[in-house]
């Protein structure tokens, strides 16, 4: 239920935060019972009350704030897409977030103008997944650093390990067991520095994707704002997809790395992303101050 009718009712219903009972039906019912027992008039005063305090609780921002923030949670409840899509962006550092804000708002525009249009707004869903692909490179991104950083710190240290072991190793003065010990020690640490490479070569092409995906919106929304010839705009488009589909094979294939991504072949982005709407946080649910 959406409008004014929403808060209307979530008015006659509301509480204050930790009492079972809302107390606007306990004046209902006193209001009720004066009028039985002592004068019809009681009725009478006890709509114009009601009607008053309705409408005054109704139109409250404060109240408001919170039955919106009551139905954001309950559709975050109820869709398992907002729910994986809030943790993602969740995990993120705050300059990630914001970075990833700034391609949903450029989406957002770019979805309303194509899905004005009945021609373009079949290209609306390759667009959500795009903002899709987006925070799961963002998601990358951030466990990739970590490795990376890692390899920087040990870097040194390793190379420093591996050379005074192969120096005991040129030495004859070791049994077998411990040689074959310090064997395996290099081979560790030869992996580990391999690694350490290839999380260098994966980080510089998830950078080199994010920055492929920022330009493409870029691009498209000019061209979305810019161009009257739809043409144009569906090849950027059609270009568009086939990149993503492209990018998200890469991603795919770095769950040695990255770990298992919890998402679907297709998933449309959460409404409240398409809508622009934040998750209110001024007040707990239920209250009504």
């Amino acid at each position: 239920m959406s409008g004014k009718p929403s808060y209307l009712m979530a008015a006659f219903n509301a509480r204050p935060f930790g009492m079972p009972v809302p107390p606007n039906w306990f004046g209902i019912a006193a209001f009720a019972m004066l009028g039985a027992f002592l004068s019809p008039g009681f009725w009478v005063l006890g709509a114009g009350l009601e009607v008053a305090y309705l409408a005054a609780l109704s139109g409250s921002r404060r109240f408001r704030n919170v039955v919106d923030a009551s139905r954001i949670e309950q559709q975050q409840a109820e869709d398992p897409a907002d729910r994986r899509y809030r943790e993602l962006l969740e995990k993120l550092a705050m300059s990630e977030q914001r970075r990833h804000q700034q391609i949903e708002t450029r989406a957002r525009e770019i979805i309303g103008m194509l899905r004005a249009s009945p021609m373009m707004s079949t290209h609306a869903d390759s667009l959500e997944q795009l903002v899709w692909l987006h925070l799961r490179l963002l998601a990358a991104r951030q466990a990739i650093a970590r490795v990376v950083h890692t390899a920087q710190q040990e870097r040194a240290q390793l190379a420093a390990q591996e050379e005074q072991i192969l120096k005991r190793l040129e030495s004859g003065e070791i049994g077998p067991e411990l040689r074959r010990s310090l064997e395996q020690q290099v081979a560790v640490i030869d992996q580990r520095q391999e690694a350490h490479l290839n999380a260098d070569r994966r980080f510089e092409h998830v950078e080199a994707e994010l920055s492929r995906i920022d330009q493409q919106i870029a691009l498209i929304r000019e061209q979305a704002l810019l161009a009257t010839d739809e043409g144009s705009i569906g090849s950027s488009l059609d270009a568009l997809a086939a990149s993503f589909n492209e990018a998200n094979r890469w991603l795919n294939n770095q769950r040695d790395l990255l770990g298992v991504f919890e998402t679907s072949d297709y998933e449309h982005l959460p409404k409240r992303v398409l809508s622009g709407s934040t998750r209110p946080s001024v007040l707990k649910q239920g209250e009504t101050q």
